[in-house]
């Protein structure tokens, strides 16, 4: 996504799954620090789940669908987004102290499911304080209409680790 293809950058990946959480600092695109911690969308599935009364499939479709009362930025939306900006917060803390010449990152890209939340990347970068994006790994990919007809560009940022391990080199 970075316009000189991220050598010479230090940047934070933060791939928000559904029950963990992976973040990685790459420097010149190579992994330097990754921290798997328990925390994802699930949470916030199972929040819906508790305030509103709903399943658990009715709280995933209306997660992605919308649906929800007016109540649920304010009371269980913002809530989340705070504590997924805490999170990230602590990750990039543990890398900071992690060793010696460590150097923040310059940008933050956020992926995996939670990455569809309409601003969180904003939430994060303005917690954080260092500018946050959100990571489409089929970005530069040529995709087939077959796949763009069963909604794959829709979920794109929950497939990083797929895109990552299909464009692996072996050595």
């Amino acid at each position: 996504q970075m316009a000189d293809g991220g050598m010479d950058h230090t940047i934070a990946v933060v791939d928000f799954g559904a029950s963990s959480t992976t973040f990685s600092i790459l420097r010149d695109l190579r992994v330097i620090y990754t921290r798997d911690f328990a925390f994802g969308g699930q949470q916030l599935t199972e929040e819906i789940m508790r305030t509103y009364g709903l399943s658990l499939e009715e709280a995933g479709r209306a997660k992605k669908e919308g649906g929800l009362p007016s109540n649920f930025q304010p009371e269980v939306l913002d809530p989340f987004m705070d504590e997924m900006s805490l999170q990230v917060s602590r990750s990039l803390q543990f890398f900071l102290a992690s060793g010696s010449g460590r150097e923040q990152p310059e940008s933050i890209l956020v992926c995996g499911g939670c990455a569809n939340i309409p601003g969180v990347a904003d939430v994060i970068a303005s917690r954080v304080g260092i500018p946050a994006e959100i990571g489409d790994p089929l970005g530069q990919m040529k995709l087939s209409s077959r796949a763009k007809s069963l909604g794959v560009v829709k979920d794109s940022t929950a497939l990083l680790t797929a895109c990552g391990l299909a464009l692996r080199s072996f050595d």
